[in-house]
């Protein structure tokens, strides 16, 4: 018998989003480190609340391409960069092994 855990079916798109969001935080925390800075001086430099910095931070707040290219401003660092050129396919995640959940 599956239990309801095994019955969802994956959706690649989802994987994607959480996938993304996640390295664009990573991106961030790691301009933040470079230049000595902390979530409580990002939310300083755009005016925001630290709560709201954190909610970005911890993906569970979505950013808008208004709010990442304001942070690239504000922090003089590129937080993601679209390419031209050949289109390459996405890269697949390597596969989990089935019995994860068991």
């Amino acid at each position: 018998m599956m239990n309801l855990l095994e019955r969802i079916t994956p959706d690649p798109a989802i994987d994607r989003f959480i996938g993304t969001s996640f390295d664009l935080s990573d991106r961030i925390h790691e301009i933040l480190e470079s230049k000595g800075l902390t979530q409580k001086d990002l939310a300083e430099m755009l005016g925001k609340k630290e709560s709201q910095v954190s909610k970005w931070m911890t993906g569970t707040h979505n950013f808008t391409i208004k709010t990442l290219a304001l942070l690239e401003v504000k922090l003089g660092a590129s937080i993601f960069q679209i390419t031209s050129g050949p289109i390459e396919p996405l890269k697949k995640k390597r596969a989990e092994p089935d019995n994860v959940l068991a």
